[in-house]
């Protein structure tokens, strides 16, 4: 069999085929997918165990399984209003814990580093609303 001719444009990537400019590479990043939510069952799993670790640090929780997926309510017992929603996501090949601000806390293996993520992003907050006057000047 004869190896078959390919023109030079074609073999050139470099440049577009019938005009000759250069091809233009496409710049910014390239957008993900989005996430994907995991099943009733799944979550409810994951959460509950990130509850009960979580609770462990003095954090009120509060698993809500209605609704479009299940969310995991993490609640200040001293001050209601402060808190997390978490939710849980594939990404990267393994489930991960979400908070509501979209920051993957930690894989759904690993309670341990997801509770300890919530504590450290919730106490400054809790911290603040429990000394209001602390930065008023006087």
């Amino acid at each position: 069999m004869k190896p078959r001719h390919i023109p030079r444009h074609t073999a050139d990537r470099s440049t577009a085929p019938r005009t000759g400019a250069p091809i233009r590479q496409q710049s910014g990043p390239i957008p993900s997918p989005p996430p994907v939510y995991s099943g009733s069952w799944r979550a409810t799993f994951h959460l509950a165990r990130l509850g009960i670790e979580i609770r462990r640090y003095g954090w009120t929780t509060q698993l809500h399984v209605t609704g479009p997926r299940p969310i995991l309510r993490v609640i200040s017992k001293a001050a209601p209003t402060i808190g997390e929603t978490v939710s849980v996501i594939r990404g990267n090949g393994a489930w991960w814990y979400q908070s509501s601000t979209g920051l993957w806390l930690a894989r759904c293996a690993h309670t341990g580093p997801a509770a300890e993520m919530l504590n450290i992003i919730l106490t400054p907050w809790l911290t603040a609303a429990s000394h209001p006057h602390k930065n008023d000047q006087r």
